[in-house]
């Protein structure tokens, strides 16, 4: 099945095959290239430690944001006040 340019950009970044990846316009494939490293790293981080990235004006309003140290992913979170 040969799925349009439109259909390709509407995909998510995780799902695109690389023939797919190479239709797309440079930024496209720089995304995806740079999404797919960032899962990787995730994927093999060991263990999650959470660093705090949120000033004391945020957390106080419930969001606490925060990172892995180790490979970075989001691990922010919001009480939802």
């Amino acid at each position: 099945m040969v799925r349009t340019i439109e259909e390709i950009r509407l995909t998510p970044a995780g799902l695109l095959t690389d023939e797919e990846i190479g239709m797309l316009d440079p930024a496209g494939q720089e995304y995806v290239t740079r999404f797919r490293a960032q899962k990787a790293r995730e994927a093999a981080c060991l263990r999650h430690e959470r660093v705090s990235t949120a000033t004391r004006e945020q957390t106080n309003r419930g969001n606490h944001r925060g990172r892995c140290m180790h490979c970075g992913r989001d691990m922010s979170w919001d009480s939802g006040d």
